[in-house]
């Protein structure tokens, strides 16, 4: 090392030159070379986040956060779904480490661009890079409930949600699914860590994307959903959370009436079907059920405005 030169402004160059070799990978389309460039930014990114947090040093993160997502956007334009896939991941892998560092704002720049990404994949039509990505969004839900973040995870929702939507227009079954299935699976840990609000966002998202798929005469979505709500309303009815169990009962029966309308036999019976098993005994009586509902139809309107 040569004098006047100080390991950080040394770091500081490979970083540069990472960044650098990353773009020329990434344009060049050679998918090796892209891999590794990214992952060896996210090393970069996972020293720093251990370091004292100051305001140069999340400046540092979030600058090797944003290169990440900007390779990732060319690998997708240059169609390598491999490298937009491990790079929606390690960005999902930053997030995690942020946030059990208590390192939020870092957590929530990486979430968000996982999330964007995911979007951005599926509106490419790069199907398989937008199922991974949402398999990051969803890991990195489920993680933040256990930890109780609920910022993070109600993030989280609100990019499944928009994957979902935007899969079931484009009718990308698996990526469409795949983000419904970890929606569901989010609302699961945040009943197991009596998360109540995260719990019923997503019990109310996945009435949402129920109905949308009703809208666009989807049967396999609309099961997935109501399949995903069965199993919520399970484990919710094991934790004993009443006015979540009512959304989802509400839930349920909204998309059975709209399946029926729409002569969807399959989803409507599943629907049935659904409401018979979960546990609704010691649920509020009718007058308090709707009064409660209004409750929740509000607070779904404040929640769908995140999006």
């Amino acid at each position: 090392m040569g004098y006047g030169i100080s390991s950080v402004n040394v770091n500081d160059l490979d970083e540069v030159r990472t960044i650098e070799e990353g773009f020329k990978k990434a344009y060049s389309g050679d998918l090796k070379g892209t891999v590794e460039a990214v992952d060896k930014l996210k090393g970069f990114a996972l020293q720093l986040i251990l370091l004292e947090a100051d305001a140069e040093n999340e400046l540092d993160i979030k600058a090797l956060i944003i290169s990440i997502g900007d390779i990732a956007r060319v690998s997708a334009e240059m169609k390598m779904d491999q490298a937009c896939s491990v790079s929606g991941r390690i960005l999902g892998d930053i997030a995690l480490e942020a946030a059990g560092q208590k390192r939020v704002h870092i957590a929530i720049k990486a979430l968000s661009i996982v999330g964007s990404l995911a979007l951005e994949f599926t509106g490419k039509g790069l199907e398989m890079a937008a199922r991974s990505t949402a398999e990051s969004l969803g890991i990195c839900g489920k993680s933040f409930s256990r930890i109780k973040m609920e910022t993070l995870v109600s993030l989280s929702e609100v990019y499944l949600m928009q994957v979902s939507l935007l899969s079931i227009k484009k009718g990308f079954y698996k990526a469409g699914t795949a983000a419904i299935d970890h929606l569901g699976e989010i609302g699961i840990a945040s009943a197991e860590q009596s998360i109540e609000t995260c719990t019923l966002e997503a019990a109310v998202t996945l009435e949402d994307l129920g109905n949308a798929a009703v809208r666009e005469n989807s049967e396999s979505y609309v099961k997935a959903v109501i399949e995903a709500l069965e199993n919520l309303g399970t484990e919710v009815s094991r934790h004993g959370m009443k006015n979540t169990l009512v959304q989802i009962a509400w839930s349920l029966e909204t998309i059975r009436v709209l399946t029926l309308e729409q002569g969807l036999k399959g989803a409507c019976f599943a629907a049935k079907a659904a409401l018979e098993s979960i546990n609704t005994a010691g649920m509020l009586d009718t007058e308090q059920n709707l009064e409660k509902i209004r409750e929740i139809k509000e607070f779904r309107s404040f929640i769908m405005k995140k999006s």
